[in-house]
């Protein structure tokens, strides 16, 4: 066996080459992104209620269900000392300091116990004569003991979170500490710019140039992709414009136990995402395999662009059209031409009836992205030995045999790949439905991002925490049919899609 990089003779069970210090043989997993997923479990618990009221959450009530954590501690610079020794801590874990990042790890890990033992933690109890809130402060030790107005009071989830994040960082940092090529390999001085000796500092030093280019793109993501996430803290406040105050859990336990409307929109998402992507690939495989059989170029071609084009039109323009076409009139081209046929007697209102609701937004969705759907298609189509064909019609193989028995087999891992690609974006679902929707058919048209748009700009009584709660889970979800699909892209094409 050879090291791929130097081609020098390595022994037979070699994981790092001792001359330039490449890994060599099957990759493994890396086992720092454990201490990292630790270290973050720990960041979301000091999101949850460390001690919680036993009182049953009921409308209306929730100032009374006391919830407490980092989040209402009446120090809050705790709160941001903690976090800045996690971030401290995965940074020092990417940086390959692993046995420095348990100090910032157990540094965190004594804040917690010192705030829990020693800092009081403020909760809300009406409002004070001016208007303002009444923050009223109390001891955790003293309330898990003696309660508070006959309240019982318990552990809450928050601390076997963050046991759980704590246990879980420890240990992949001294996995990662032990594993066996952290040793000096002594590597010749010629191949120390490939190395995995290479200190991160000198790395950096050398690449400066990059890094400096990179800068200014870096500064921008983190001020609109990763400061706006801060936000998700107000998922557990109950919102007051310049004041949100902590309430813990009660908007998931409200959102999971007492909100038809939000299941309801959950479960019409999945269906209305599932189907949209399994008939716009089924279509789009179809047309693809119909404008591959075309033999004249330039009628090819033409097709091509006229089936191309919905996809750059706007959802705003689609709808509109879908809307003078589908318009309840005698005169509207789709029920002047039912009518004429004799297949309905009078105008039926597509748009607004929820029996036709559903099958008028899967159309529209087939019109305008199958298209730009066969691109791919297409593509793997054109890459198909015309010796294949050959062959099969001396064989004797008519046009469905080769289709079934070489077009297809081929196509095959392309259409799983796109499948698996599109269904990691199945919760994304906001404008072909908003622009198609009214209240009349709700029932089967509001998906999660356009029920948190009503419930927030929809009404008076906007309840931002409660909106935020939804957003996180709708996040949540896609995030585990992310993580779903790039296990299962490695599975079918070797590699992921993040």
């Amino acid at each position: 066996m050879q090291c791929p990089s130097c081609k020098t003779e390595l022994p037979k069970k070699a994981k790092i080459c001792p001359k330039c210090g490449t890994a060599v043989g099957k990759p493994k997993g890396n086992i720092k992104l454990m201490a990292i997923i630790g270290l973050i479990i720990m960041l979301i618990a000091s999101l949850l209620p460390f001690v919680q009221s036993g009182e049953k959450l009921k409308e209306g009530v929730y100032p009374k269900a006391y919830a407490f954590g980092y989040m209402n501690i009446s120090m809050p610079v705790i709160w941001y000392l903690f976090i800045a020794c996690i971030v401290v801590g995965i940074i020092l874990v990417v940086a390959r300091k692993e046995k420095f990042s348990i100090i910032p790890t157990v540094a965190a890990t004594v804040l917690t116990v010192v705030s829990f033992v020693a800092f009081d933690f403020d909760s809300v109890e009406g409002k004070v004569m001016g208007g303002g809130l009444n923050y009223v402060s109390h001891n955790l030790m003293d309330l898990l003991s003696s309660g508070y107005k006959g309240n019982s009071y318990h552990i809450g989830c928050g601390v076997i979170v963050f046991a759980i994040g704590v246990i879980i960082a420890v240990i992949g940092c001294f996995i990662d500490i032990m594993k066996p090529f952290k040793k000096e390999l002594n590597v010749d001085a010629k191949y120390l710019s490939n190395s995995i000796n290479q200190s991160l500092s000198s790395k950096i030093y050398y690449h400066r140039g990059f890094y400096l280019m990179f800068l200014p793109v870096f500064v921008m993501i983190m001020l609109f992709n990763y400061w706006p996430m801060l936000g998700c803290r107000y998922a557990f406040t109950c919102y007051v414009i310049g004041n949100p105050y902590y309430i813990g859990l009660y908007h998931f336990a409200t959102m999971f136990t007492n909100d038809v409307y939000f299941w309801q929109a959950f479960r019409n998402t999945l269906i209305l995402s599932i189907i949209k992507l399994i008939l716009n690939t089924g279509a789009a495989v179809i047309i693809s395999l119909l404008l591959n059989e075309i033999v004249n170029m330039l009628f090819k071609k033409t097709v091509q662009t006229i089936i191309y084009l919905p996809h750059f039109m706007s959802w705003v323009v689609v709808a509109s059209v879908f809307k003078m076409m589908l318009a309840p009139y005698d005169n509207a081209p789709v029920n002047s031409i039912l009518i004429n046929l004799g297949l309905i007697n009078s105008p039926v209102d597509f748009m607004n009836t929820t029996a036709y609701w559903r099958g008028t937004f899967y159309i529209m969705n087939i019109w305008k992205d199958t298209g730009w759907g066969t691109i791919l298609f297409l593509a793997t189509l054109s890459g198909i030995s015309p010796d294949l064909y050959e062959a099969a019609q001396i064989d004797g193989a008519n046009r469905y045999k080769r289709l079934i028995y070489i077009t297809l087999p081929a196509l095959a891992n392309t259409i799983i790949t796109v499948f698996i690609l599109n269904l990691a974006k199945v919760m994304n679902l906001f404008e072909s439905v908003f622009v198609l929707q009214s209240p009349i058919t709700y029932s089967k048209s509001q998906v999660l991002q356009t029920y948190v748009y009503v419930k927030t700009f929809g009404g008076g009584n906007s309840d931002y925490g409660y909106t935020t709660a939804v957003g996180l889970f709708k996040s949540f979800v896609g995030m585990i049919l992310v993580l779903s699909c790039n296990w299962a892209s490695k599975k079918v094409r070797g590699r992921g899609i993040v």
